[in-house]
């Protein structure tokens, strides 16, 4: 509906849109990512120790595929996260006309690009003294004996500042948008339209939940793995679906309009005749 919107009935695509695309694509590609996490053993029981173990050969190869799709997921999450936030910033400025509300939006972009990068970083060399080793299957065993970070500690600090920048970026156009000069209806149903981003900090929320899910869970943490990839997925979606409302007035303006137009055609003389002045 969007890019309907924006190519249809506005005519053109601009910067925040491109980058909400790139979003689109990195959210479709992380869904591929969590298609194989599944395959490789997230959101399963652990297999009944009565059972026959399966080849060295195979388990090798399940193992590889679940260190190669988590360390995968890990990144493209983040980097996905990152062009939803881009993009809601970068309309920002374009309605930006007061100094200081454009001046927090540059210190906003600026803040998720360091955060993004560092974050990024920091999940690709999880493993600082050995990089490769995040991609074994040693990394479920000697995680901490090869020195790599704990991932409780590195997804629960992510999320949390996630959920505080998505906080400060809902709340950032709102004094502005209160202040507006225009019909309070009007007014009311614009901070609607924006206030519908008060969705992603509860799915944010709720990932929270997962990963406490996950974390505390013991020996059904790979179980729990599948809380966080579908509390990911309501997390991005929900920031694409709430940060794409605002784009969407002039569907609305023209499709009111139409009924408008049509309503105004069937006035008394459609229905009784006479003269029309």
């Amino acid at each position: 509906l969007r890019f309907y919107c924006r190519i249809w009935v506005v005519g053109k695509l601009k910067l925040y849109d491109y980058i909400m695309i790139a979003a689109l694509v990195a959210t479709w590609g992380l869904c591929v990512v969590n298609h194989y996490q599944l395959k490789y053993g997230t959101g399963q029981h652990a297999k009944d120790p009565n059972l026959p173990p399966d080849s060295t050969e195979a388990t090798r190869a399940l193992l590889v595929g679940a260190a190669t799709s988590w360390y995968t997921y890990q990144i493209v999450y983040i980097v996905a996260l990152a062009l939803v936030k881009f993009s809601i910033l970068f309309f920002y400025l374009t309605i930006a006309t007061q100094r200081t509300f454009r001046i927090l939006v540059v210190i906003s972009i600026f803040v998720v690009a360091i955060f993004s990068t560092t974050m990024i970083f920091i999940n690709a060399f999880e493993c600082p003294k050995h990089p490769s080793f995040a991609l074994t299957p040693g990394i479920f065993v000697y995680r901490e004996k090869m020195q790599c970070f704990k991932l409780p500690s590195l997804y629960f600090s992510q999320a949390g500042i996630n959920m505080f920048t998505d906080t400060a970026i809902l709340v950032l156009p709102m004094p502005i948008l209160v202040k507006l000069r225009m019909p309070t209806l009007k007014r009311i149903s614009l901070l609607v339209v924006f206030g519908v981003g008060l969705l992603v900090p509860i799915a944010s929320g709720l990932r929270i939940w997962g990963l406490y899910l996950w974390a505390t869970s013991g020996n059904l943490t790979r179980y729990y793995g599948g809380y966080v990839l579908f509390w990911s997925q309501v997390e991005l979606n929900t920031a694409i679906v709430t940060a794409s409302a605002p784009s969407l007035q002039p569907l609305f303006r023209q499709i009111f309009g139409q009924l408008s137009r049509f309503q105004r055609t069937h006035n008394p003389y459609y229905y009784y005749g006479g003269q029309r002045t």
